[in-house]
């Protein structure tokens, strides 16, 4: 197993990847295109892209978004990269990564899509569950590094099906959230506390991950950001694109698609998700 890994993107979840591959002993070094928040991270870093690449074996990505995944790898392709590994882990369109993995794989590149589910708690923990889609021999290869990383690793077979799970496993994020929150606020509309009601609830149908990572945030009104309502927005916006493209009917994701573009245009863009409870709030007239 390649012990030099480096890792493009430092935001929340790529901070957390990377600090817990440093610990389990892998060479690691960092790069941002925001060179400061590698300067900060305390890891070892290097200034360019093209060095980071240069220098380790195994490239790991985790960014925000497919545009900024192809940004990146537009870069790294002008490179020579024969025998690296890369190992996408950002949420994209399942295109994204079948676009990219044709592209790395002509220049005598490895690579692996390996989108993630699991909040910044589960990261730091080691704790993902991590879904991985390319060549089989090369994920064999690397199960060292993902037993670092999750508590769960699935090998899925050809590109582009970890991605679509992954945006299936979010728009049931999405509902599921809301669905939480929608029956918080209606019980606290006819007089029934929050807590009383959330300790129903996970004794009852809300019973769930998603309940027990949220619950602190949701009796506190924390909407403190360990995944963004942007980048739910933007993960709901691929998996509507899924449906279009294979002319598919969800009737709960498109309400749920709704409601979470209202708490984005109504200010809580950069806050957590879970802070769809005060859109519902102002839809029943609790202040």
């Amino acid at each position: 197993m390649q012990k030099n890994v480096g890792l493009i993107g430092l935001g929340n979840m790529g901070t957390l990847i990377a600090k817990n591959l440093a610990n389990a002993n892998f060479n690691v070094k960092v790069w941002n295109r925001t060179l400061q928040k590698a300067k900060e991270s305390g890891l070892p870093y290097t200034n360019t892209l093209e060095g980071l690449v240069l220098e380790q074996d195994t490239i790991i990505t985790m960014l925000s978004d497919a545009e900024a995944v192809e940004e990146v790898y537009s870069r790294i392709l002008e490179l020579t990269i024969e025998g690296k590994v890369f190992i996408d882990m950002t949420t994209v369109r399942p295109e994204t990564a079948k676009k990219l993995a044709e592209r790395l794989l002509k220049k005598g590149a490895s690579f692996l899509e390996a989108p993630v589910l699991g909040s910044v708690l589960l990261a730091e923990k080691g704790m993902l569950t991590i879904l991985v889609s390319g060549d089989e021999q090369t994920y064999k290869e690397l199960l060292g590094l993902f037993s670092v990383l999750g508590k769960e690793v699935f090998y899925l077979g050809d590109y582009g099906i970890s991605s679509s799970l992954k945006l299936i496993n979010n728009s049931v994020l999405a509902t599921f959230m809301g669905a939480l929150s929608e029956a918080i606020v209606l019980a606290e509309k006819i007089g029934i506390d929050r807590q009383t009601t959330i300790k129903v609830l996970e004794n009852g149908a809300g019973k769930s991950a998603v309940l027990e990572t949220k619950k602190g945030k949701i009796l506190n009104e924390d909407y403190s950001t360990q995944f963004s309502t942007k980048l739910l927005v933007k993960d709901l916006r691929y998996f509507s694109e899924i449906l279009d493209k294979n002319n598919l009917v969800s009737p709960y994701f498109s309400i749920s698609n709704d409601i979470y573009k209202g708490t984005y245009t109504n200010g809580y863009s950069e806050n957590d998700f879970c802070s769809v409870l005060e859109i519902l709030k102002k839809l029943n007239g609790i202040n």
